[in-house]
């Protein structure tokens, strides 16, 4: 017999027997006790009826999985009134009846089923020496028990999505705590209500702008103090600029275009900065990618065009995007712009030539206009593109199309002219891009971004009145100056902008709310970072796990 002194869950057994074999160290394990209690009616016995082995899989020990042979004595119940008349000797420490686990090794898997879900949870388990399936670590994660959630006395809501655009839930974090409570299978008023019933005690809901959540508060806690989160408040008021933005297109494109114009006038190369302004690309010839942008832009406008008329005749978003087959968030972006909201270009993205512009910017400089010169020198650096690249690259420095410059047999820099390349011209805006342009400090802004800004609010008083709302309502939420708001929606009522005093009649159907957020410190910051968790999980088991099993893994076990 061997001492289990170093396996305290061995306590009440003794080992009689080690095999170790291909890997595997089995222990042959038996108790020591003379007489077991009846789980029944817990009258102790020392009647033996029969014995039995019994084979549990154990924690490893170093690379060698470990298995148990139990040596099970089932006993007679001495209570002739016990309706149990034989049973099997348990052994609390080591394992739950008939299972085929140890304790420890339940809890193992459970530890890597909670971290890494099924499958990498099962890989990582068999490099363990803890063999078992991915059905298996499911299985006991799902037997986990979960702790018990104390009502919380602030709550955050949020919703999350199931399946992006389609399928959506409810989270519920307990803000004091800073833990997350509770998944609800949708994000209906009534199921938070039903929710909030359930659980009386909730004395402030901190949720975004959505009707469906304050809805549900009123209805399951209507005691409770509700709070507008100030992140979503800004970002309403980042949107509506952006709106704004939208239906002002035409003047982004403006302040582009006057830039580019001023910087024509100021650099040596005008000529090629002329080649691309709009008046001198109508007479060149348009290139198949360009007609390729005119069909899908004429396809854009069909559509919108089709939106605006069903919206007239009364039809609502959601019928008007089952009609066409659009999506529900496109169908309100038409209908919220006042015009055609057209598409800005794309900003240019690195290539592999980017780093060997300085050198190229540095050699045309001094005269060295050669493509294929250039091309050898960035190659003998590393370049690994082609000499039709560089060809390309530089053909938009030229002053005369076509024009290749001296060949190097008669190449000299000293003689040849110094033409600098002429700048870049300055590309129109998103209207994304230029709400961040107006929102942002001039501080972080830089000399093009901030000419870009005052020529975009010189071009129009209105993004000026926008802008300065904007801002205006951005200090109020960050300083929670309380007092200022009400003059604040007196301003954008009066502002002529539709889309202002459309938000300013929002913000006063939901003012208690809005005004909590500028009286409370609390927010829902901490429910957006259990939401990214809640993402991570789910992104683990590639988005097929259902609500139960991401309940288990997200919330607390006990």
């Amino acid at each position: 017999m061997l001492p289990t002194g170093l396996l305290p869950h061995l306590d009440g057994l003794t080992v009689e027997d080690v095999l170790v074999y291909a890997g595997d160290a089995t222990f042959a394990v038996a108790g020591i006790d003379g007489a077991a209690e009846c789980p029944r009616c817990r009258h102790c016995s020392n009647r033996i009826h029969s014995r039995y082995r019994r084979t549990m899989r154990d924690l490893p020990i170093g690379p060698n999985t470990v298995t148990l042979r139990v040596r099970v004595r089932r006993f007679i119940c001495v209570n002739r009134g016990c309706p149990q008349v034989t049973f099997a000797e348990r052994f609390p420490t080591l394992g739950r009846p008939r299972s085929r686990r140890t304790i420890g090794q339940e809890v193992a898997l459970e530890q890597l089923g909670m971290a890494l879900g099924g499958s990498a949870g099962s890989v990582l388990a068999k490099r363990m020496s803890l063999p078992a399936s991915r059905s298996t670590v499911l299985r006991v994660v799902l037997a986990a028990s979960r702790a018990t959630p104390l009502t919380p006395r602030v709550l955050g809501v949020d919703d999350w999505a199931r399946l992006r655009g389609q399928i959506y839930g409810t989270i519920l974090v307990d803000l004091e705590r800073r833990c997350p409570i509770d998944l609800l299978p949708d994000r209906s008023a009534e199921s938070f209500a039903a929710w909030l019933r359930e659980h009386p005690g909730v004395e402030i809901i901190s949720r975004d702008r959505g009707g469906a959540y304050a809805e549900g508060a009123r209805q399951g806690a209507p005691g409770a103090v509700q709070i507008a989160d100030r992140w979503h408040l800004l970002k309403n008021v980042g949107d509506v600029v952006e709106r704004v933005l939208a239906r002002k297109h035409a003047c982004i494109k403006d302040a582009a275009s006057t830039l580019n114009a001023l910087a024509s006038k100021s650099s040596p190369s005008a000529s090629v900065v002329a080649n691309l302004t709009p008046e001198s690309a109508k007479s060149q010839p348009s290139t198949r990618s360009e007609e390729t942008k005119e069909a899908r832009r004429a396809r854009r406008l069909a559509i919108y065009d089709e939106v605006a008329l069903l919206h007239e005749q009364g039809h609502s978003s959601r019928e008007i995007a089952r009609r066409l087959g659009l999506g529900r968030p496109t169908v309100l972006k038409f209908i919220n712009a006042l015009s055609f909201p057209e598409r800005a270009p794309r900003s240019a993205q690195p290539t592999i030539l980017t780093p060997y512009e300085v050198h190229l910017l540095q050699r045309w400089m001094v005269g060295v206009h050669n493509a294929r010169v250039l091309w050898e020198e960035i190659r003998a650096q590393g370049f690994t593109g082609s000499a039709s690249l560089v060809r390309q690259f530089l053909a938009r420095w030229r002053q005369t199309p076509g024009s290749r410059g001296p060949t190097p047999q008669r190449y000299a820099a000293e003689s040849a002219a110094v033409t600098p390349p002429p700048p870049r011209p300055i590309r129109a805006l998103s209207p994304c891009q230029a709400k961040w342009l107006l929102l942002r400090d001039v501080g972080q802004l830089s000399i093009d971004e901030l000419a870009y800004r005052e020529e975009l609010l010189r071009i129009s008083k209105e993004l000026q009145v926008a802008q300065f709302l904007a801002l205006g309502f951005g200090r109020i939420v960050r300083e929670l100056d309380r007092t200022a708001l009400p003059g604040w929606m007196n301003e954008a009522e009066r502002s002529g902008l539709g889309e202002f005093e459309q938000f300013a009649i929002v913000l006063r159907r939901d003012l208690p709310a809005v005004e909590a957020a500028l009286t409370y410190k609390w927010s829902n910051g901490q429910t957006e970072g259990q939401i990214n968790r809640l993402k991570l999980l789910k992104r683990q088991m590639y988005g097929r796990a259902s609500i139960t099993l991401l309940r288990r893994r997200f919330l607390p076990v006990a």
